[in-house]
């Protein structure tokens, strides 16, 4: 990085970890993040930790140039203490106000307790956030009918036919997430961090013995209607066993016991990644850093470029690109750059996962 320039590192995507009571929230956050559940509190705050997103992609171009580090991508996970029971009076409102500042969400539940019902504790969940949201765009309702009487406004009747489609979705029990609607319109509806747009990830919490017993994927199957709720069913209490044990052998050697071939956070982590419509580019062929770097799907190489640093958005002039696989095959980049593998790119290009770019800029 040239001297005195700063880094714009993009802001890491958070991932709220929400469920009933005793569901298994912070077991579950804990098993992701390495955290000792004992020494978390339990009172009303909010535990936030960051994890790496596994990728052995990574692992092969550490290999192949030999830097001095590398660096993954990473995620924000936190898990709320308090109450985000479902009661007379609805979810707690700072638990709520909370979850809106997610990017996505991971609803626990409980497939472990006598007469579980996983999929009815989701069903009342999503009925607490649309309430929660059918809240929220009543009010604005309200406040734009009060600044029409005093003034028209387009924006303002166009919003208000936005607000109003909103309402009708919620109030027939729909999320807005699939909502087809403008590009405008979109833009239009971030501000009010609606949780019912939110991707959400059901982690269905099931016991040691169902675990032992390979049910997961029979958990899993449960949820396959549910539509764009991706489901992962997992042990948390077993997870959070293993996420303790820093010995790779020791937690070979647990794994071995338990029956299964490995942990099923990689994945969990992996699903959190993909629901939020993200991709994995890197950057290598130095001797500082290989490094992957998170952008959302669709992203062109300029804003890919400033993910990296502001400076090489602004002056962007092109990008060398090679796809990781077309680099292993030719084994470098001289060698790919000699059977023409590797590719010049301009503004209007389109990041694919797993590019490895080399962003040629001037400022």
């Amino acid at each position: 990085m040239p001297p005195g320039r700063e880094r714009k590192d993009t802001e890491r995507v958070k991932t709220g970890i929400t469920g009933l009571p005793f569901s298994g929230k912070t077991t579950l956050f804990c098993a992701l993040t390495g955290q000792d559940y004992g020494s978390l509190g339990h009172g009303r705050e909010i535990h936030p930790g960051t994890v790496p997103v596994p990728d052995r992609r990574l692992d092969v171009l550490f290999d192949l140039f030999q830097p001095r580090k590398k660096t993954p991508a990473t995620m924000e996970y936190f898990d709320i203490a308090g109450k985000p029971a479902l009661e007379k009076g609805g979810m707690d409102t700072a638990v709520i106000r909370t979850l809106r500042n997610a990017d996505s969400l991971v609803v626990v539940l409980d497939a472990f307790s006598p007469g579980a019902d996983p999929r009815r504790d989701l069903a009342a969940l999503i009925e607490e956030f649309a309430l929660s949201d059918l809240v929220v765009a009543t009010n604005r309702l309200e406040r734009i009918e009060k600044e029409l009487r005093a003034q028209k406004d387009e924006r303002l009747v166009h919003e208000r036919e936005l607000m109003e489609s909103v309402r009708e979705r919620l109030e027939g029990g729909e999320r807005l997430t699939g909502m087809a609607m403008t590009e405008s319109q979109d833009k239009a509806l971030r501000g009010f961090q609606f949780l019912t747009r939110k991707p959400i990830l059901a982690v269905v919490n099931i016991s040691e013995a169902d675990l032992e017993a390979g049910r997961a994927e029979q958990y899993e199957k449960q949820f396959a209607d549910t539509g764009n709720i991706h489901a992962a069913a997992i042990c948390a209490e077993v997870e959070m066993e293993i996420a303790a044990l820093d010995n790779p052998e020791e937690r070979a050697e647990f794994l071995a016991s338990m029956g299964i071939e490995e942990s099923a956070m990689g994945r969990l982590i992996h699903l959190s990644y993909e629901s939020l419509g993200l991709l994995s580019f890197f950057t290598a062929g130095g001797d500082d850093e290989v490094r992957a770097w998170t952008v959302r799907q669709g992203a062109k190489a300029p804003e890919c470029a400033g993910v990296i640093h502001s400076d090489m958005e602004r002056g962007f002039i092109r990008a060398e690109t090679i796809a990781f696989d077309d680099l292993v095959l030719a084994g470098s980049l001289k060698a790919a750059r000699e059977k023409g593998l590797l590719r010049i790119e301009g503004r209007e290009y389109i990041v694919n996962d797993g590019d490895i770019l080399t962003i040629r800029f001037n400022v």
